[in-house]
């Protein structure tokens, strides 16, 4: 009996070597030992014929699924990955699959596939009893925080979505093994996607009050410039800031380039207009500004535009940026973690803060104009101050210097 299973076994591993596999050593079977014969001529295995495969396939193409998503992917495009070669081996001519055409294919159809996840978001109403309507002063420099608060409160999340992403290796394998295969129907693989803020982190970061709002209008703008402050204020939404960390407007916007999804628009650039990618993005730094002055945060870099803007009205509660020269920084100076989140309604860009409610109070006067001439140059100033449930106080004075406008018929940002 194991005498016969020795010669079975031999004609096994022969076959193995054969493959490419090297058997080397011995095999213990009990207390006798047998030795691997590679010294003979191995046996040949017949190779598989891919062409002669396909070819005895239906004309029916392949259907592939992607949770709700299907597709049949029709018999010329699945040609049409096919490549002639020949075998080095046998010098027999066959044919293969190119995995870049199955790679290019799934690029195409990725975007139809992959979702994009969801951060939880909270719904603010007025009053005990209110209906969903958000209070308005939170938009007003002049109102002081504590009012707003007594207004507005939280009164429930809207919780996180998972998003999915199209796995390309697993997915383009699965579809390279269904045509050799013959298979008529494959599920492609995809990746969920964990959304950044969901609302058992926000309970771990002792994230639960509304500590500041900021507001601007953004009506009359042109599409591009449109375009760009929707680009740029979603970059910042669920970003969180720790304890004692500073914020830095250029560190999160990265580059902008035509590749980062941003159009030509105008920008203010050594007190001239030019064109250039990104136009619009001091929308959302002035935004995000003052909703930092709103939460009573440390402003550690600020600085206003060259000239008056009316996108930014009133004048004097602004903030311009430029990659790699001019920065909007500030710091989270509070105990707990905040939570930034933007959205746009109308033709309004919204920044709310999120953190902890340590008592401090924050009361604005201004912004103030003065110093204003017929060329239009102006100057503006507004005094944010703080209250700490220590006693402690803190004022702050924001100036503004703005030049002469470019002429009215050039100017379309004045």
């Amino acid at each position: 009996m194991l005498t016969n299973f020795s010669n079975g076994f031999l004609k096994f591993a022969s076959r193995l070597s054969i493959a490419g596999v090297i058997v080397l050593g011995s095999f213990h079977f009990g207390s006798a030992f047998f030795i691997a014969d590679t010294s003979g001529k191995p046996e040949k295995v017949a190779t598989r014929n891919l062409s002669e495969e396909i070819k005895n396939q239906s004309n029916e193409g392949l259907t592939i699924y992607v949770q709700e998503y299907n597709k049949t992917i029709p018999p010329e495009t699945i040609e049409s990955w096919l490549e002639p070669y020949v075998r080095d081996y046998t010098g027999k001519e066959d044919i293969r699959i190119s995995p870049e055409d199955i790679h290019e294919y799934l690029t195409s159809i990725a975007p139809l596939v992959n979702i994009q996840p969801i951060n939880a978001r909270f719904i603010l109403v007025n009053g005990p009893d209110a209906e969903g309507v958000e209070d308005p002063r939170f938009s007003n420099p002049d109102s002081s925080r504590e009012e707003n608060r007594e207004k507005a409160r939280v009164k429930e999340f809207v919780p996180a979505e998972y998003g999915l992403n199209l796995n390309m290796e697993t997915s383009k394998k699965l579809i390279i093994g269904a045509i050799i295969n013959g298979v008529r129907e494959v599920n492609l693989s995809v990746e969920l996607i964990e959304p950044a803020i969901t609302l058992d982190r926000v309970n771990e970061l002792g994230i639960t009050t509304l500590i500041g709002r900021g507001e601007s209008d953004f009506g009359g703008s042109p599409s591009s410039r449109i375009h760009n402050i929707k680009v740029g204020s979603a970059k910042y939404n669920g970003e969180i800031v720790k304890p004692d960390e500073e914020f830095s407007f250029n560190n999160i916007l990265g580059e902008v380039d035509e590749k980062s999804g941003y159009q030509s628009e105008l920008v203010i650039k050594g007190g001239k207009l030019v064109y250039e990618y990104g136009g619009g993005l001091c929308q959302v730094s002035t935004t995000l500004f003052r909703s930092a002055i709103m939460a009573g945060l440390p402003i550690l870099e600020r600085k206003p535009h060259s000239f008056p803007v009316r996108y930014y009205d009133p004048q004097g509660y602004d903030a311009t940026i430029y990659p790699g020269v001019v920065d909007l920084k500030f710091k989270n100076d509070t105990s707990n973690h905040i939570l930034i989140q933007s959205r746009i309604e109308g033709t309004k860009l919204i920044f709310d803060i999120y953190g902890s409610d340590d008592g401090r109070k924050i009361v604005l006067e201004g912004p103030f104009q003065y110093d204003q001439r017929a060329n239009g140059s102006m100057k503006a100033y507004f005094v944010r101050k703080i209250s700490y449930t220590d006693g402690a106080t803190e004022e702050n004075r924001f100036d503004s210097n703005y030049g002469a406008p470019a002429p009215r018929e050039k100017n379309p940002l004045e």
